[in-house]
């Protein structure tokens, strides 16, 4: 049987172009939808290797598949494509501020030295079912007005990278799945667990009438509506559970275009969050409502559009699959530099569109060392591409021959374990596009408001 640390000796063969890898992406950051630099290097590398590529076409990204030739689960690795912006980061593009500051570039380049091992004889001579090598873009939830333009268009019909993959049948057949994300650490090690939250994001317009500022008497002040509306929802943060880290937070990003003239149209940009499906729809519902009652306050009108949804992603819901990963990683690392994490308190405030995926099939998506500053941040940098690269590889491609051989056994076991919340990816998408469906908070009937909450 091949052993963990025969898996890490193999993957030796594979370090430099992994590194390499990590090195082009990180000095070419696009943002999601956009990243047809990294795809296009990625491309090139796997081809070189003898790999067929089924390609995303009119956006960034491709899978493939390496076929064991034996019946059994397929199990889907997944890289990260896109850049995250921070105009204060100094590797940032200088004309986008886009950076891969939450180290998706490590996540890719690492894809090389997992396939490179998984295709090799003596790996693939032990396992069954098949392998999903997955590139994949738009993860970050930023750049909305440009992913509901393509939405629009038709080009895309979800605005994140894996709910966009499952739209477009890349999924179909996976049986389950991970990725391992960078987080803070100087020396090797693995944290598993418990998950990330959900969002909901959001884009609200109001609208009133366009007037002179100075004889406000016939006028619908939009912005005052959206100050109003702000101030209720604040009101409401009384009413989240704090169990659930329930969050909205909110920015005006348009408010008026002359001091002189009402505001006639104004936008708010925000995210709702919690760590449980049910309750983020309810606070979502809540904070509609909130929008809905402002704009009726003051005679205006508001489009409520939910842009995409993050189902939080519920590590712990797949306790054996948390735990194979702790043990391959304790044996690569040491137990003690492994942390296994049930405990709610433990989850990340971020949001995930790798949630979309576990709300169909079982996944998780553990965090390696490597980095330093926070994700997001402008002093973010990757210390160690050893740890943020080179590890992650290791311990992905040890998970796929855990879960695949013995007729795939252990695969079997926590794919009968999960309960999901969708039955289909079908069902899933029907679900998302009822939450997307672009709201008129409030119609009027000559002078009566009909509200939609």
């Amino acid at each position: 049987m091949t052993t963990v640390s025969a898996i890490c000796n193999l993957a030796q063969e594979f370090r430099d172009p992994m590194f390499k890898a990590a090195e082009w992406i990180w000095a070419h950051p696009q943002l999601g939808f956009k990243e047809w630099e990294a795809s296009d290097y990625l491309k090139g590398k796997f081809s070189e290797m003898g790999f067929r590529l089924v390609e995303a076409g009119n956006i960034p990204g491709f899978y493939f598949d390496i076929d064991t030739g034996r019946e059994g689960p397929t199990f889907a690795i997944l890289g990260e494509l896109d850049a995250i912006t921070v105009p204060s980061h100094p590797a940032c593009d200088k004309e986008t501020g886009a950076v891969h500051a939450c180290g998706h570039h490590c996540q890719a380049a690492s894809l090389i030295g997992v396939a490179g091992v998984l295709r090799h004889p003596s790996v693939l001579s032990e396992l069954c079912g098949r392998i999903r090598i997955v590139a994949v873009p738009a993860e970050e939830l930023v750049d909305l007005d440009n992913r509901a333009a393509m939405r629009d268009a038709g080009t895309i019909r979800h605005l994140s990278g894996k709910t966009e993959f499952m739209a477009r049948g890349f999924f179909d057949g996976v049986d389950i799945a991970a990725m391992i994300h960078t987080a803070g650490g100087d020396k090797p090690g693995l944290h598993v667990g418990p998950g990330m939250t959900g969002i909901i994001a959001k884009r609200v317009t109001f609208f009133g009438t366009d007037t002179n500022s100075a004889e406000p008497a016939d006028c619908v002040n939009a912005l005052y509506a959206a100050q109003t509306a702000l101030g209720a929802i604040n009101a409401l943060r009384e009413s989240f559970n704090d169990r659930y880290r329930v969050r909205c937070q909110a920015i005006i990003s348009e408010g008026g275009r002359s001091v002189v003239n009402t505001p006639d149209r104004v936008v708010v940009e925000s995210h709702v969050r919690a760590t449980d499906f049910d309750v983020l729809r309810d606070v979502n519902a809540k904070v509609n409502r909130a929008y809905t009652a402002a704009a009726a306050a003051f005679g205006a009108r508001v489009r409520i559009e939910d842009l995409d949804t993050y189902v939080p992603e519920n590590d712990r819901d797949n306790p054996e699959f948390m735990k194979l990963a702790h043990d391959i990683a304790s044996e690569l690392f040491g137990e003690e530099n492994v942390r296994l994490n049930f405990d709610e308190r433990g989850r990340s405030p971020g949001g995930t569109d790798m949630g979309n995926l576990g709300a169909v099939i079982p996944v998780i998506q553990p965090y390696s060392t490597g980095q330093t500053g926070g994700s997001h941040r402008p002093e973010f940098a990757i210390n160690s591409l050893e740890l943020a690269v080179f590890d992650p590889a290791t311990v992905l491609a040890s998970l796929a021959c855990a879960l695949l051989r013995d007729g795939g056994e252990k695969a079997r076991e926590i794919i009968a374990a999960y309960k999901p919340r969708f039955s289909s990816i079908g069902e899933f998408l029907a679900a998302l596009d009822d939450i997307s469906r672009p709201k008129k908070g409030i119609e009027y009937d000559g002078e009566t408001a009909v509200l939609n909450w």
